[in-house]
C-alpha cells in the first residue's frame, strides 16, 4: 500500500475495529437534555422533535431508558424542541438560540392531560455556562454584522475576548507579512505564543503554516458566528491556549439578500500625528471601496437549502515614513556639522590608525578624521554610487529628514458558496467553498522604508521606482468543507468530514529582474532574476537600502487535507464523544535566504576605541568596509510534508442536578516534516559535521518523532444555588502544538541545496587588508557541500540545525471562575487564568562570542570552527509563564440593547520569543551564557486591557418601544441605532540598548542605574536616557529584558445607523462609522539605543488616525 493510503486508512480502520475516535474543531451545537413526569421520574420513549425554525427542517428521536434526549451537530441558528407522549400535554419550548460549540441544555417537564393540549414556553437564552468549564466568548452574528469594523476583518473580533491581546505590531505573525498581506489575524491568549493558536473554519483546519495565520479569510458576510477559546477546553480541540472556530452562514427557508457598498477617503480622515505640514503639506490619499452581497434560501423548501456571497475592496492609501539621508555635506565626506538632536558633534574616526593601547593591553587607539572630514581619495566609487541614489533631504536637521509617502494599493475579490441538506431524519450534510484574490503593492515592514528613486539616478544606474522597500504580492487562496452527520441510533450520532485549506501566494521586490547591483559596481549580487535588484545594505544611523525585504522572492505555497470522524454517545448521565482526525499539509517554504546579500556597515570601524562612542554607519560605507554580510541562495524549491494525527476521548458527566465534570484526554502525534527529494540538512553539534536527510544513518526527518503526547483535560461547573444563576468553573488542559514551518524549514535552507556564506568583524583591528568591500562583498557562487569541520570552517557556510530529540512544544492552561446571572438579561463573571508553556523552541547560538581580549574569531567557543559567528541549533529549551485576571459583564440583547465588557489584568513572563515572528521588542536573552538571566516580559505582554463593545437600538419607530405609525414621522425619527467598541490597554515592553557596543564583537547592553521612567513623558522624550550608561568594555551590563513599556492607548469606534423601511420586505441601511473617534495616537516603540542622536524619541505610530466611513446596504 502506498505511504499517502497507509497514512489514511489505517487509522481509520483502527477507528471503527476499537471505536476509539476523536473529532476535528467543533463549529456546531448541541440541544440536551431529560423528559420528566410530575414527580420528577424519567419518562421513557417520549417523542422529542427539534426543529430549526428558519429552515423548517425538524429531527426526531425517542427519549432513552433514562428519559434523556440527545441532538448534535446542529447548525448554529434558532431552534425549537417539542415533546409528546401519550397521556401528557405537548410541551413545545422556542426561542433556543443555539452557538457555535454550545451544549444548550434544555429539560422538560411534562404535564398530565391530552396530548393535543399544548404548553408553550420561550426559552432565554442561558447566561451562565452551567455544564462546561471552558473559558471564552461567543462572538454572535449580531456582532460580526452590525459593530463596527475598521476594515470588515472578522479576525478583529477575536480581541473582545477575556484574555486576549492582540498580537505584536509589525511582526510576521500580524497577517501583514510577506505569506499573508490581508488584515491582521494574529492575537495572544492567556500569555501563549500565536503560533501556538488554532483557527477552525466550518470544522475544517484552517492554519497557514509558515506563521499560523489564517488561509481562508471569510468575508463578515459569511460568518455565522464564532467562538474564541481561550483555555480549559475539551479534548476535541488541539493546538495551544487559543482556538477560534468559525462556523459559516447556511440558507433558510425564505428568499434573503443584501448588497453593500463602503466608502472612505482622505476627505473623511485626520492627518496623521508625524505627517508635518512642512513635509506633507497635503494629507496623503485614501480612497476604500468595499462592495458585494449575499443571497441565500431553498431550493427545496424544508430540504435544501443555499448560500452565496461576494464582497470586494479597492484600496489606494498613502503611508508615511520619517526616514534618515545624508546630507549633502555628509553625502560628501563631510561631518564637519554633523550632530546629534542636542547639539553634540558627532565625531568619525579613521580606521586605518587603529593600534594597540600601550597603556591598556587589549584595548585601543585610533586618530579622528582631520576636520571630521574623509579625505575624498579614501572614498570609494561604488560607495559614491550608493551615495548618489539616496533622495536629498525634504526636512531640516541630519536625523529623520525625510518623509515620505507611498502608496499601498489593494485589489481584493473573493466569493463565499454554501450547501445544506436534510436528506432524512437520520442524514444531514453541508458543503462549502470559499476563493479569493488578493494583490498588494504596498511598502513592507520589514525593509528599509521608503525611499522613491531619485530622477538624475534613474538615468545614470538600472534601478527600480524605489530604492528601499516596496513589494508586489499576489495572494491566491481556496478552501472547502464536506459534513455529513448520520443518525445510527437515539443515542448515538456519527459526524463525518473532510476538507481542504489552500494558499498561494507570490512576492517580488519592486526591482526584480533589474540588474541594479551589477548597474551601482557591486559585484557578485545580481546572479539570476531571484538575486536582482539592490543588495539589503544596512548603514546604522541611517535609512538603508533595498528593493523590498532581503529575502524575497518567496513563493511559501501550502495546502492542507484534513479528514475526521466523530462519534457523539450518550449513556445515562454520561455524554461521551470520541473521535479521530488526520491533517496532511503539502508545504513549500520558497523562502530564499538574503538571496541579494545583506551588507552592513557599522559604527565600530570608525568610533572611539577608547569611550566606544562616536562614528556613524554612513562614513563606513564611504569607506567602502563591510562590518557584517550574509547571503544564502536557494538552489531549488522545497517540497515539505507532514502529517498530524490525533485521536481523542470526552465526557462530560452529570454527576448530579448541579455538579458536571468534563473529564478528556486528547493524544496527538505532529509527525516531522519529509521532503520530497530528502533535500533536508541539519547540523550535528556533538559531531561537528552537518547531517544530511537519509544519509550517513540519518533519518528522512533529522529528528525523532514525539509518541508522548498525552493531553489531559479536566473541568468541572457547580451550580452552587441549583436554580442555575450562580456557577463556580474550573479546570485544566494540556494541549501540544507543532512549531512553525518557518523554523522547521530552515532544514531546507542549508548546504547542498542552500549556497550560503557571511562573516563578521570586531569594533577594533589593527589590519583591514581582509575586510570585504563593497565592490565586491563576495565571491563568486559556487555550491558546496561540507563533509569535514575543516571545510566548514574554510567555507563558512550558514550553519544551524534542530534537536534530535525534538519534543513536541505544549502549553498548560488552568482557571477558576465564577459566574452569577443578574436579573433576566445580565451575567457577570471573575476569574483567574493561568497558563505555562514547554518546551518552547528557542535559536541557541553555540558561537557566540564571549567576552574578553583578542579577535572575534579567538573568542568563539567552537573554535574548530572560529570563522563561523553563528551555530544556531533549535531547542527545546524556553518557557512562559502567564497569570491573570478577567472580569465581564455581559448583557445579551433584549429590548433592542446589548453590551459585552471584558477586563484582563495579566503578566507574561519568558525567556525568548517566537522563532517564528521574534519576540517583538524583547528578543530573546541578552546572551546565551546566561540563558536564565534573560526571563522577563513577554513581547506581547499587557498588564491591563479592557474592551466594552455594544449595540442599542433606539426605542423608537414603527414595531419598537415607543411606537410610530406614520411613514414620514417613522422615516425621520424611527429605526435609528448606535454601536460602539471602546479599548483601553497599557503599553508593551521594550529593550533598552547600545548605540555602540562595548565588548568588540560580544554582546552588549548598558548599566541601569535609575528607574528611567518619566513622570510626564511625551513622544520626544519618552524615558530618561540618563537612567542608563555603558558599562566598562568587557562586560555586561545589568540592565533586563523589557525593563520599560512603551505608550498605552483609549480608542473609540463608533457607529450610527438609520434603517429606512421601503416596503414590508425590503429595507435601506444607511451607516455612518467614525475609527479611532478621537484621534487618539497609538505611539510605537521610542528610539532605545543609548548613545543615538535621537534616544527616547518616538516618530511612529500604530493604526489609524481618525477615520470616518459611509455606508449603504439593501436588504430584502
Amino acid at each position: 500500500m502506498c505511504d499517502p493510503l497507509r497514512r489514511v486508512v489505517l487509522p481509520f480502520l483502527l477507528l471503527f475495529c476499537v471505536a476509539s475516535v476523536t473529532t476535528a474543531q467543533v463549529t456546531t451545537g448541541t440541544i440536551f437534555g431529560t423528559v420528566t413526569d410530575p414527580s420528577g421520574a424519567a419518562i421513557v420513549g417520549a417523542s422529542v422533535t427539534v426543529t430549526d425554525i428558519d429552515k423548517g427542517t425538524a429531527v426526531n428521536r425517542k427519549t432513552d431508558e433514562t428519559g434523556s434526549f440527545l441532538f448534535p451537530f446542529l447548525i448554529p441558528g434558532n431552534y425549537r424542541v417539542t415533546v409528546e407522549q401519550a397521556g401528557f400535554k405537548k410541551a413545545e419550548q422556542s426561542g433556543i438560540a443555539l452557538q457555535v460549540d454550545q451544549r444548550a441544555r434544555v429539560d422538560m417537564q411534562l404535564t398530565v392531560g391530552n396530548v393535543s393540549e399544548t404548553i408553550e414556553v420561550t426559552a432565554a437564552a442561558p447566561l451562565v455556562q452551567s455544564s462546561s468549564a471552558e473559558t471564552g466568548q461567543v462572538i454572535e452574528q449580531r456582532a460580526v454584522q452590525e459593530l463596527p469594523l475598521n476594515g470588515r476583518n472578522f479576525a478583529q473580533l477575536v480581541y473582545l475576548a477575556p484574555g486576549v491581546t492582540p498580537g505584536q505590531a509589525g511582526e510576521n505573525l500580524s497577517g501583514a507579512s510577506t505569506f499573508n498581506p490581508r488584515a491582521a489575524s494574529n492575537y495572544n491568549p492567556l500569555g501563549q505564543r500565536a503560533n501556538a493558536n488554532g483557527w477552525v473554519l466550518d470544522g475544517i483546519d484552517n492554519n497557514e503554516y509558515t506563521f499560523n495565520t489564517v488561509i481562508v479569510q471569510p468575508s463578515l458576510e459569511s460568518v455565522r458566528e464564532f467562538k474564541v477559546l481561550t483555555g480549559s477546553f475539551s479534548a476535541e480541540f488541539g493546538r495551544g491556549a487559543g482556538v477560534v472556530s468559525v462556523s459559516t452562514r447556511s440558507g433558510q427557508n425564505e428568499l434573503h439578500g443584501t448588497a453593500f457598498w463602503f466608502h472612505r477617503n482622505i476627505e473623511f480622515d485626520a492627518r496623521g500625528y508625524f505627517q508635518t505640514p512642512q513635509a506633507l503639506p497635503k494629507k496623503l490619499p485614501f480612497r476604500r471601496h468595499q462592495m458585494g452581497g449575499a443571497v441565500n434560501g431553498p431550493i427545496i423548501k424544508n430540504k435544501l437549502f443555499f448560500f452565496g456571497d461576494y464582497a470586494g475592496q479597492r484600496e489606494v492609501r498613502g503611508l508615511d515614513y520619517l526616514n534618515t539621508v545624508p546630507t549633502d555635506a555628509v553625502r560628501a565626506g563631510d561631518f564637519s556639522n554633523f550632530r546629534s538632536t542636542s547639539g553634540a558633534l558627532i565625531q568619525v574616526w579613521n580606521p586605518y590608525t587603529t593600534r594597540a593601547n600601550p597603556a591598556s593591553p587589549g584595548n585601543f587607539l585610533r586618530d579622528p578624521f582631520p576636520n571630521n572630514t574623509i579625505p575624498g581619495s579614501l572614498i570609494s566609487q561604488v560607495s559614491r554610487n550608493v551615495a548618489s541614489i539616496y533622495p536629498r533631504p525634504n526636512l531640516p536637521g541630519n536625523f529623520n529628514n525625510y518623509q515620505t509617502a507611498p502608496n499601498r494599493v489593494i485589489e481584493d475579490n473573493q466569493y463565499t458558496v454554501r450547501a445544506d441538506y436534510q436528506a432524512s431524519q437520520k442524514d444531514s450534510m453541508f458543503f462549502r467553498f470559499q476563493q479569493q484574490w488578493y494583490d498588494l503593492d504596498a511598502p513592507q515592514g520589514q525593509a528599509n522604508c521608503c525611499l522613491p528613486t531619485p530622477p538624475e539616478a534613474a538615468q545614470r544606474f538600472k534601478l527600480g521606482p524605489f530604492v528601499a522597500g516596496i513589494q508586489n504580492t499576489r495572494l491566491r487562496t481556496h478552501g472547502g468543507a464536506f459534513n455529513w452527520s448520520r443518525v445510527w441510533s437515539p443515542s448515538l450520532v456519527g459526524e463525518f468530514r473532510t476538507g481542504w485549506a489552500r494558499t498561494n501566494p507570490s512576492t517580488f521586490h519592486s526591482d526584480y529582474g533589474i540588474p541594479a547591483a551589477d548597474s551601482l559596481g557591486i559585484k557578485n549580487i545580481n546572479l539570476t532574476d531571484n538575486s536582482s535588484g539592490i543588495p539589503s545594505i544596512n548603514i546604522a544611523d541611517f535609512t538603508g537600502l533595498s528593493g523590498g525585504p532581503n529575502f524575497l522572492p518567496a513563493r511559501p505555497r501550502q495546502i492542507n487535507y484534513q479528514l475526521d470522524y466523530n462519534l457523539y454517545w450518550t449513556k445515562a448521565r454520561h455524554n461521551l464523544k470520541f473521535g479521530y482526525h488526520v491533517v496532511r499539509r503539502d508545504v513549500s517554504p520558497f523562502t530564499n535566504a538574503d538571496t541579494r546579500g545583506a551588507l552592513t556597515f557599522g559604527r565600530g570601524f570608525v568610533s572611539d576605541p577608547v569611550t566606544r562612542t562616536g562614528g556613524t554607519g554612513w562614513a563606513a560605507m564611504l569607506l567602502g568596509m563591510l562590518q557584517s554580510g550574509s547571503r544564502g541562495f536557494l538552489l531549488g524549491v522545497p517540497g515539505l510534508r507532514v502529517w498530524e494525527n490525533a485521536w481523542f476521548f470526552q465526557d462530560d458527566w452529570k454527576v448530579s442536578s448541579r455538579l458536571t465534570l468534563n473529564l478528556g484526554v486528547r493524544y496527538e502525534i505532529y509527525s516531522p516534516e519529509t521532503e520530497k527529494y530528502d533535500r533536508m540538512t541539519s547540523f550535528d553539534f556533538p559531531k561537528l559535521m552537518f547531517a544530511y536527510a537519509n544519509e550517513g544513518g540519518y533519518s528522512r526527518t533529522l529528528r525523532n518523532t514525539d509518541l508522548n503526547n498525552f493531553g489531559p483535560r479536566f473541568g468541572f461547573a457547580y451550580d452552587v444555588l441549583g436554580d442555575q444563576k450562580a456557577i463556580v468553573r474550573g479546570g485544566y488542559s494540556l494541549s501540544y502544538f507543532p512549531e512553525p514551518v518557518s523554523a522547521s524549514s530552515m532544514l531546507t535552507q542549508g548546504p547542498p541545496h542552500l549556497f550560503s556564506e557571511s562573516y563578521s568583524f570586531g569594533d577594533f583591528l589593527t589590519d583591514y587588508s581582509n575586510v570585504p568591500r563593497i565592490e565586491q562583498p563576495f565571491g563568486p557562487l559556487v555550491p558546496l557541500k561540507p563533509l569535514s569541520t575543516a571545510e566548514i570552517n574554510t567555507r563558512r557556510p550558514t550553519v544551524r540545525g534542530y534537536s534530535f530529540e525534538n519534543p513536541t512544544q505544549y502549553a498548560q492552561t488552568w482557571s477558576l471562575t465564577v459566574q452569577r446571572q443578574l436579573g433576566p438579561t445580565w451575567m457577570a463573571e471573575l476569574g483567574y487564568v493561568g497558563s505555562r508553556g514547554i518546551n518552547l523552541l528557542y535559536g541557541f547560538n553555540h558561537n557566540e562570542v564571549r567576552l574578553g581580549t583578542g579577535s572575534v574569531e579567538d573568542r568563539r567557543p567552537v573554535q574548530p570552527l572560529r570563522n563561523i559567528p553563528s551555530i544556531t541549533i533549535f531547542e527545546p529549551m524556553s518557557s512562559s509563564t502567564y497569570n491573570g485576571m478577567t472580569a465581564k459583564i455581559d448583557r445579551r440583547f433584549a429590548n433592542g440593547f446589548q453590551i459585552l465588557g471584558v477586563y484582563t489584568w495579566g503578566k507574561s513572563l519568558d525567556y525568548s520569543g517566537s522563532v517564528a515572528s521574534g519576540g517583538g521588542q524583547t528578543g530573546g536573552p541578552q546572551t546565551v551564557t546566561c540563558f536564565k538571566c534573560g526571563r522577563g516580559p513577554s513581547g506581547f505582554d499587557v498588564r491591563h486591557r479592557a474592551v466594552i463593545n455594544g449595540l442599542y437600538d433606539l426605542p423608537f419607530g414603527k414595531g419598537r418601544q415607543f411606537n410610530i405609525d406614520n411613514r414620514v414621522a417613522d422615516a425621520i425619527v424611527g429605526g435609528w441605532q448606535l454601536g460602539g467598541i471602546i479599548t483601553a490597554t497599557t503599553g508593551r515592553p521594550f529593550n533598552v540598548g547600545l548605540q555602540n557596543g562595548v565588548n568588540n564583537g560580544a554582546p552588549s547592553w548598558p548599566d541601569r542605574i535609575a528607574s528611567g521612567k518619566l513622570d510626564n513623558p511625551d513622544p520626544y522624550y519618552w524615558f530618561d536616557a540618563t537612567a542608563f550608561k555603558a558599562p566598562p568594555p568587557n562586560t555586561y551590563g545589568n540592565v533586563g529584558r523589557g525593563v520599560l513599556y512603551s505608550p498605552g492607548v483609549v480608542n473609540i469606534d463608533m457607529s450610527v445607523v438609520k434603517t429606512f423601511r421601503i416596503t414590508e420586505k425590503i429595507g435601506f441601511n444607511f451607516r455612518f462609522e467614525a475609527f479611532n473617534l478621537f484621534n487618539s495616537p497609538y505611539l510605537g516603540f521610542p528610539n532605545a539605543a543609548i548613545g543615538s542622536p535621537t534616544v527616547g524619541r518616538i516618530t511612529s505610530t500604530v493604526g489609524d488616525n481618525r477615520s470616518l466611513q459611509l455606508s449603504g446596504r439593501i436588504n430584502f
